[in-house]
C-alpha cells in the first residue's frame, strides 16, 4: 500500500467517524431532556490536571549518598564534576563506597 492510499485510507475513516459522530449528535438532541443520560463532563473525574502540575516545581540536583543510601552532600544540578570528585574523595578517605545520584527537590 503507497503512503497515498494510506493517506486516502485514514481520510475515509476520519470522515466515516465525523458522520457517526454527528448522527448520534443528532439523535441525542432529538431526545426530550429529561431521557438524555447525564453527560461524561459530570463525571467524578479528576479537573484534567496532570501529575506533574499538581506536584509544584522542582530541580534537579545530585545528591552524594554513603553506602546505606543516606544523603551525604547535594549539588546543583551544573556541579556534577564536583559532586563525583566529593564522592570519590569521601571513597578513598572513609574506605567506604560512596556513590552520586540524580534526585528532584522542590523548587524554592
Amino acid at each position: 500500500m503507497s503512503n497515498r492510499d494510506r493517506i486516502a485510507h485514514l481520510r475515509a475513516e476520519a470522515d466515516a467517524t465525523a458522520k457517526e459522530k454527528a448522527v448520534a449528535k443528532a439523535e441525542k438532541a432529538a431526545l426530550p431532556p429529561a431521557a438524555r443520560k447525564p453527560s461524561s463532563k459530570t463525571s467524578s473525574k479528576s479537573s484534567g490536571k496532570s501529575a506533574a502540575s499538581t506536584r509544584g516545581r522542582v530541580r534537579i540536583v545530585w545528591l552524594v549518598c554513603d553506602p546505606s543510601g543516606k544523603e551525604v552532600k547535594q549539588f546543583p544540578y551544573a556541579q556534577e564534576v564536583e559532586a563525583r570528585a566529593e564522592a570519590l574523595q569521601l571513597s578513598t578517605t572513609t574506605k567506604r563506597m560512596y556513590f552520586v545520584k540524580k534526585a528532584d527537590v522542590p523548587a524554592n
